[in-house]
């Protein structure tokens, strides 16, 4: 499920090579450094803006090979590439193998935006599998569904550590942070009409475990790399989670069988819903779960989508509600696919948004 890349607006790639070098010379007091491979755009998701490259002349060994500069979308994202970067380096230092942050940018930006620079592992996508052969959909939902559950095995402590230290809000990667978040939109006038949604969200909300998982947010066959058969690599940090470990297994259900379909193309009518049974099916053969746990995230994952999706529909909704132009959840088929989503789990029949038709 490679998405479209987001527009990089001013970030002309003169702009990217030129901050890009200036950072990594005084962070690392590489004057005579400079490029083998100029900083090439890659595709990837909404989320940030990505770029390969290689440096040439004395590097340190972390910056030897082959790397990749992420730069937050939006204007801004300190504190999201702080906690893209603490997530990644705590997983990949208790085994799971994700892509190490060797510069995390911190407070210098590029074009004014955040970024990290990372390895660039090897391999290609899980999502080329899936479409190099469709009659190897189980096996490859079989080998999502193992790595998901090992990164649902991790420990936690490592994770919280690290965002402490980076001086990331621990409320920012919990269930909470994200239902005072879907709060703001139902409080402008013009989403009114979502609050029951809201409402059923925060009083259907499971009990709080002892023990949570560490949950990526965006886990799917697009985000998984493998080569000669292994998994070398978990990409795309951008919105983990200290959850419990149903909160990421419905996430990747929703984007497997509601976003995909309408995303790529050419795919034969039932192939993401089934690969979805395929993966759920897989995923408990390695780790238990909760169904009536997956069903509450379903519905609010869901929920947060159609949110956003119907803000940008809506005329005079508070600017700082619209995702960007591109948001793939505000296709009318998207949107549909979401209402039902959330009928099936609340019970609640929400009006679709302006210029969105019921089939």
């Amino acid at each position: 499920m490679t998405l479209q890349a987001p527009d990089a607006g001013e970030l002309t790639p003169e702009l990217i090579r030129d901050e890009l070098l200036a950072h990594l010379r005084t962070e690392f007091g590489l004057d005579g450094v400079s490029f083998t491979e100029l900083p090439e755009r890659m595709l990837g998701g909404f989320e940030t803006l990505i770029y390969g490259f290689r440096l040439s002349g004395d590097v340190p060994p972390e910056l030897s090979g082959r790397l990749v500069v992420r730069v937050m979308a939006e204007p801004g994202g300190v504190v999201k590439a702080r906690k893209e970067a603490a997530f990644q380096n705590a997983v990949a230092d208790v085994g799971l193998p994700a892509p190490r942050v060797v510069y995390a940018g911190g407070d210098r930006t590029i074009g004014g935006r955040a970024f990290n620079v990372m390895e660039r592992v090897a391999g290609h996508s899980m999502m080329e599998d899936l479409f190099a052969d469709l009659a190897a959909g189980p096996q490859v939902a079989d080998q999502l569904a193992q790595v998901h559950a090992q990164l649902h095995e991790l420990p936690t402590a490592s994770v919280g550590e690290a965002l402490d230290a980076a001086g990331v809000p621990r409320h920012s990667v919990t269930i909470e942070g994200q239902l005072h978040s879907l709060d703001r939109y139902v409080a402008d006038e013009r989403l009114a009409h979502l609050a029951p949604a809201a409402a059923w969200l925060r009083e259907h909300r499971p009990a709080e475990r002892d023990r949570l998982s560490v949950c990526h947010g965006d886990f799917h066959p697009g985000n998984v790399m493998v080569h000669d058969g292994r998994v070398t690599g978990v990409l795309d940090w951008s919105g983990p989670q200290l959850a419990h470990a149903e909160y990421d297994i419905a996430v990747s259900l929703v984007l497997i069988a509601v976003a995909a379909p309408g995303l790529v193309e050419g795919a034969p009518p039932g192939t993401f819903e089934a690969f979805a049974a395929w993966y759920l099916e897989a995923y408990e053969r390695y780790r238990s779960f909760d169904s009536g746990r997956i069903d509450y995230y379903r519905a609010l994952r869901a929920f947060r989508a159609f949110a956003r999706g119907t803000a940008t529909r809506t005329p005079g909704v508070d600017p700082a509600l619209m995702p960007r132009d591109q948001y793939p959840w505000a296709n009318p088929g998207a949107l549909r696919r979401l209402a039902d989503v959330l009928k099936e789990t609340t019970g609640l029949d929400l009006p679709l948004p302006p210029g969105v038709e019921a089939e």
